[in-house]
């Protein structure tokens, strides 16, 4: 087994990044918002919007010294039919990229 180090990471000037293959990306100014979910539990139809709840799980530690699973809600999502609709084309096209491919002999993606 070979000991591989972490990839280095440098600042090159302000408001940019190297990579260790030479690739140079900018760093964005404004925050890049992220949401991460483990479930989507409820949903709703009103006036042409919908709604969809999205909940993230997490383990907390309890005085007892146990763990209680507990839930909360990552976000609201909120949108009309047609971006609905676009939504769940990406998803769906996501989760084709996610299945495996019983291809030996060709390229991977």
């Amino acid at each position: 087994m070979t000991e591989e180090t972490a990839p280095v990471v440098a600042h090159v000037g302000e408001g940019v990044i190297e990579f260790p293959d030479g690739t140079r990306v900018p760093i964005s100014a404004a925050p890049m918002p992220v949401v991460y979910f483990d479930n989507a539990p409820t949903l709703s139809h009103l006036n042409g919007v919908i709604g969809i709840t999205l909940i993230v799980t997490s383990n907390v530690p309890m005085g007892d010294g146990g763990v209680k699973m507990v839930a909360s809600v990552a976000a609201h999502l909120k949108c009309n039919i047609p971006a609905a609709q676009a939504l769940k084309g990406a998803l769906e096209n996501a989760l084709l990229l996610a299945q495996p491919v019983d291809n030996p002999g060709g390229k991977s993606n």
